[in-house]
């Protein structure tokens, strides 16, 4: 396990469904949780690939595992910005891939 500093404050916001008022739905996002990360720009051919499919940033988050780990139906929230989940990977850390458009 490489070495990084949690020293990023992130949001996980996970997608939630709530009803309209004419008995539609619409999706929203909740704030899952809050957490310190390890956040690091990717760079070289990875970056290149995001910047291929239309990706303006893209990082390596690295956070502590919990019980309630992200999935594909989360989105972290960065600095005012909000960044879809490309890769998850779970061990004894959380490691995600992260981008915007």
């Amino acid at each position: 396990m490489r070495a990084t500093e949690y020293n990023k404050r992130i949001t996980v916001q996970k997608r939630t469904k709530t009803e309209t008022a004419i008995k539609g739905w619409t999706n929203t996002w909740a704030t899952f949780y809050t957490s310190w990360a390890g956040l690091t720009p990717l760079s070289g051919a990875k970056a290149d690939d995001y910047t291929r499919l239309g990706f303006v940033e893209s990082y390596e988050l690295e956070m502590r595992s919990r019980e309630s780990n992200v999935d594909s139906d989360c989105r972290i929230v960065y600095d005012g910005k909000s960044f879809q989940i490309t890769s998850i990977k779970i061990f004894d850390v959380v490691n995600l891939t992260i981008a915007r458009k």
